[in-house]
């Protein structure tokens, strides 16, 4: 149990760092990374619903 509350305090400690005493430069290229690598995925601008497609010619004669 101390591994991961060490690891975690460890993350809020650089967090609180970068924002403090380099005006959130790290964090900010990170936001960007994984802006830019939503931007890659498909759907492209974020999260879309699913959507239920029905072919209705499979269901003709």
């Amino acid at each position: 149990m101390r591994w991961p509350l060490f690891v975690i305090a460890l993350i809020i400690g650089f967090i609180l760092w970068d924002r403090f005493e380099n005006d959130g430069t790290y964090t900010a290229e990170v936001e960007r990374s994984f802006r830019s690598a939503a931007l890659h995925m498909p759907g492209g601008f974020g999260w879309k619903p699913p959507a239920i497609t029905v072919n209705r010619d499979a269901f003709k004669p």
